[in-house]
């Protein structure tokens, strides 16, 4: 008898050991999981890795359950001990940066940094023990009748996460991986980082490979440096010199007599990854083969014999950097200037002005990205009376518009020319939660409707200006034909034209694309 409850009290103790570490080991990937994701993301991991536990639990071959929960539990111990790296020495969460990190060393540098981060080994080893313990001790606590269950519920589960994702990008957006979306709803998180660093690294050495071996001319412009301003969500419909009742452009204003201002300027696309691209390079909306990326301004300025910066205030890499951060490293030299405001580029555009010969400078603003709050330094507040949405907007264009000042003041003096577009709009709609955003499926003509114009300093001499009112609708799906021409660079196979005469008779129908590659005529569009 004392035997019998001897077996009942050690199978007693090891049902509650059993429940006690499945409860400790979800616990973990919730808190953890919170840390850094939106708690629609927390719910979606910890289902997975709950019924991927019991899965696991219900297997009854020991070598079988011990293999697969090996595998499966080390990738996931990985991903928790990396996220508490993350935060635990930077305060953040593992990001694209440490992907890039974590790819980029060697074995050597790997060996002894363990000497430093020993506490995160420790971590995933004791997190991995944690995880194989719970799957072996629980073997007996699921009835013999219920174990199928957790395989179906969880492969139903995963095919839930991938039709959404699926759904997503044919209503919504393409621009992330379907792979990504899916594995972002798992304890498998961190993955999506590394899977875009190597799509990121893959894209810019296809750019490199893909670079054309141009046959061309350059003809003399009188213009020694080029600056190209690639603005930011920066709506036409909020700018003074476009009509707007508030004097959001001053400085743009007086230098009017000294501007090529576009008034129908469109983007190709509402959001950046997919309109700067195609402003940039050879590609197009009719044509966006990601082979044509190789073509691109940046490459065709050195060919030409121009020295080429780029200096930017946006991210550097991710799903929305990759292709853009790809033309840019094909600079003499590229910056990306993650601190203080738009301002900041002014600097390294200064310094640069100092150097001979001729050049092609990039500035890449952040411009208006929402929130727009956050893109000005409290002492530029100029507008206050208004909704706290339309002052936060206004006042962004209106701290562009006060750089855009500030360059003119240092090109003044020298034979300099300035080409600046916005990469496209945004959506004004005070129903939402944020006000001014992006569009993205079927986009309003507002989210594409974008300032355009090109500045040339008093220096460069009137036979090499256009200046003027430009009514033709033209889009930035464009850019890279215009920036060609505007650089005095023309094609062996095109014929030579000028700037001027090309816009003279650009005449052709406006197609651009939403979020889900779906096109549409411009004029059809309201």
């Amino acid at each position: 008898m004392s035997l019998i409850s001897e077996q009942i009290r050690y199978e007693n103790i090891k049902i509650v050991l059993s429940k006690m570490l499945f409860v400790i080991s979800v616990s973990i990937v919730v808190i953890v999981n919170f840390i850094g994701a939106r708690y629609n993301f927390v719910i979606n991991r910890t289902l997975v890795f709950v019924l991927l536990l019991l899965t696991l639990l219900c297997i009854n071959n020991k070598l079988l359950k011990n293999l697969l929960g090996f595998i499966a539990l080390t990738f996931i111990a990985v991903d928790l001990s990396l996220q508490l790296y993350a935060w635990n020495n930077f305060n953040t969460k593992f990001t694209y940066g440490f992907a890039l990190s974590v790819m980029n060393t060697t074995g050597g540098e790997a060996f002894s940094m363990l000497g430093v981060y020993w506490r995160s080994c420790i971590v995933f080893v004791g997190l991995l023990i944690l995880f194989m313990l719970t799957i072996n001790c629980g073997i007996n606590t699921i009835h013999s009748k219920y174990k199928r269950y957790p395989v179906i519920l969880l492969v139903l589960l995963l095919t839930g996460y991938t039709v959404q994702g699926i759904l997503h990008q044919l209503r919504k957006s393409n621009v992330d991986s379907l792979a990504q979306r899916v594995i972002n709803s798992t304890p498998l998180s961190t993955g999506t980082v590394f899977m875009q660093a190597i799509s990121d690294m893959s894209i810019a050495s296809d750019i490199n490979k893909n670079t054309p071996n141009y046959t061309i001319s350059v003809s003399d412009t009188g213009i020694d440096n080029y600056v190209l301003i690639i603005g930011e969500s920066e709506r036409r419909e909020n700018m003074s010199i476009y009509g707007y009742e508030r004097d959001t452009t001053p400085k743009l204003e007086a230098e009017r007599k000294n501007l090529l201002l576009f008034q129908h300027a469109i983007s190709p696309a509402p959001v950046t990854i997919m309109a700067l691209p195609l402003a940039l390079t050879a590609a197009s909306v009719q044509e966006t083969t990601p082979a044509k990326y190789g073509d691109n301004i940046i490459g065709i300025a050195n060919k030409a014999g121009y020295d080429t910066y780029w200096y930017s205030r946006q991210g550097k890499g991710g799903a929305y950097n990759n292709v853009i951060t790809g033309i840019a490293m094909k600079t003499k030299q590229h910056q990306w200037i993650d601190q203080g405001f738009d301002d900041a580029l002014l600097p390294e555009l200064e310094s640069t002005l100092t150097k001979s010969g001729k050049k092609l400078i990039v500035l890449h603003l952040y411009g208006s990205h929402e929130p727009a709050c956050s893109r000005f330094p409290e002492g530029a507040s100029v507008f206050k009376n208004g909704s706290t949405d339309d002052d936060c907007y206004d006042n962004s264009v209106r701290f562009t518009d006060d750089i855009m000042g500030k360059v003119f003041s240092q090109l003044s003096h020298t034979r300099s020319s300035v080409f600046y577009f916005s990469d496209h709009a945004l959506i004004r709609d005070p129903s939402r939660a944020v006000v001014y955003s992006h569009a993205g499926a079927n986009p309003p003509k507002e989210a594409l409707a974008i300032p355009a114009f090109i500045w040339y300093s008093p220096k460069v001499e009137i036979k090499n200006k256009w200046l003027g009112d430009y009514q033709t609708p033209w889009s930035t799906d464009d850019a890279n034909m215009l920036s060609e021409l505007w650089l005095g660079i023309h094609r062996a196979d095109r014929n030579t034209v000028s700037m001027q005469e090309w816009l003279q008779k650009y005449q052709k129908p406006i197609i651009v694309m939403d979020t889900t590659g779906k096109k549409f005529n411009w004029k059809n569009m309201h």
